[in-house]
């Protein structure tokens, strides 16, 4: 009976994505628990290091203690390689370490996959692929960019710097070696360009990254006409709109508050960089304790939203925003079906970008009312950080390093939940979707 019951459980892409994240959680937890995890020699307590193992896997970056200074190289290397396995995802991992000897895929493993990643059960292998090699390449590149522009910096061993902060980057993970994230290089333009790059790349997402590199592939496939989706149109506009109206929210909100000192050229340069960080990956290069009442705001609008599906980012995903606004944008058309880019959006996916937005909404607010209670700091600090750590964002007003024991296990909990995603969690509490052979009588009711 608990033979069936296991079986059945692990053909469900919620309890299997879950279930993977919480057993390497638990395996990174007891490698910082070591001695040789940290620089005084005693390990990092049990709550720190389960902070801190979470936060690596779910690519969040929020850190109870100084990653720099705390950790030894042995801890930096066990967080580096929870953000390579958190950033591809624990099913691609495991998926391709299967193919490397030659283990028969499961179909547990490709139900996950297909829901994750949106691929057809034939394309698992082909896609698991794509992933590894593109994001082995891109962090490359990035390495060896910051190894050159480091390799005269006085704080020694600058390559492994570089790939510490090109996976960081890529993975939108937002861990860094330096105490102060990026601040010292506010107005470096190889390193703002370089993890800016990386970090737009991963937070894109896999299948954008394959249907683009299929459009300017130089040996197209057949006779086939090179297109981009309407998943890769959505996500670039979003993604480009949000980039922009965030730097010039970032540069009018700042201008006279931490970019009074900056030159023009650097205010640009920081504005840009932390819209682009803002949304998932938490590196910063200014304070963010002293930001304006304003930029928190819409830093919380923008953490809310993330990065895209199939993507390295967290958040309610720009693909669920984007629906939604075509949604309110169709609805003062007077349109009944949602329609972009001359396609029409199935109904299905409305409500299921409803339903994500909404679940993920209450559960944040639901985790700040427990935080508020256990935790003694500002209404807003406590509300940045519950938003940081659901969009798996890092970014911190400074509260992490504060938190109580209760406080770092319920943040644990929020980046988890964040990570995992409201809709997988759907799928492990909730029933299968059937569909209803009897359709009830409408009634209108009163909205708005």
């Amino acid at each position: 009976m608990f033979r069936n019951a296991f079986k059945n459980l692990t053909v469900k892409p919620g309890v299997t994505i879950s279930a993977s994240f919480f057993i390497v959680i638990m395996t990174g937890a007891l490698l910082l628990m070591l001695p040789a995890a940290t620089v005084d020699g005693n390990g990092a307590s049990l709550v720190d290091a389960f902070f801190t193992s979470t936060s690596a896997l779910c690519v969040t970056g929020l850190a109870v203690q100084d990653t720099a200074v705390y950790f030894s190289r042995f801890g930096h290397i066990v967080i580096l390689v929870l953000m390579q396995l958190g950033g591809l995802g624990i099913m691609t991992s495991y998926t391709f370490f299967s193919i490397a000897i030659g283990k028969r895929i499961l179909i547990s493993q490709q139900v996950a996959m297909k829901e994750v990643l949106d691929t057809g059960y034939g394309e698992v292998k082909k896609t698991v692929l794509f992933i590894i090699i593109s994001t082995f390449v891109i962090e490359a590149v990035g390495a060896v960019v910051l190894a050159i522009h480091w390799s005269n910096e006085p704080f020694g061993d600058y390559v492994f710097f570089s790939i510490f902060h090109s996976i960081s980057a890529f993975c939108n993970a937002g861990f860094s070696l330096f105490s102060n994230s990026l601040i010292n290089y506010s107005g470096d333009v190889v390193v703002n360009v370089t993890i800016g790059l990386l970090i737009v790349s991963g937070g894109l997402g896999f299948i954008v990254l394959s249907n683009l590199f299929g459009y300017f592939s130089l040996f197209p496939k057949g006779n086939k006409k090179r297109r981009l989706n309407l998943h890769t149109k959505i996500v670039l506009t979003m993604t480009g709109i949000l980039i922009i109206v965030g730097a010039i929210l970032f540069y009018i909100f700042e201008c006279k508050n931490t970019l009074d000192l900056f030159s023009i050229k650097d205010k640009i340069l920081v504005s840009f960089f932390q819209s682009i960080t803002t949304r998932t990956a938490g590196f910063n290069t200014v304070d963010i304790g002293s930001l304006t009442t304003p930029t928190f705001l819409f830093f919380i609008f923008f953490m809310f939203i993330g990065g895209s599906s199939g993507s390295t980012a967290g958040g309610i995903k720009t693909g669920t925003f984007f629906v939604i606004v075509a949604v309110v944008y169709n609805m003062f058309r007077g349109r009944e079906e949602v329609e972009v880019f001359e396609r029409t959006i199935q109904r299905r996916t409305v409500q299921k970008a409803v339903s994500i937005a909404t679940l993920s909404l209450l559960t944040i607010l639901m985790f700040c009312l427990i935080l508020l209670y256990t935790e003694e700091a500002s209404f807003k600090a406590v509300i940045f950080e519950a938003f940081s750590a659901f969009g798996t964002v890092g970014l911190s007003a400074g509260l992490s390093p504060d938190l109580t024991a209760i406080g770092k296990v319920i943040v644990s909990i929020l980046i988890f939940v964040g990570r995992v995603g409201p809709l997988t969690l759907a799928l492990v509490l909730g029933r299968d979707v059937a569909e209803k052979r009897i359709l009830f009588p409408e009634e209108r009711i009163v909205v708005g």
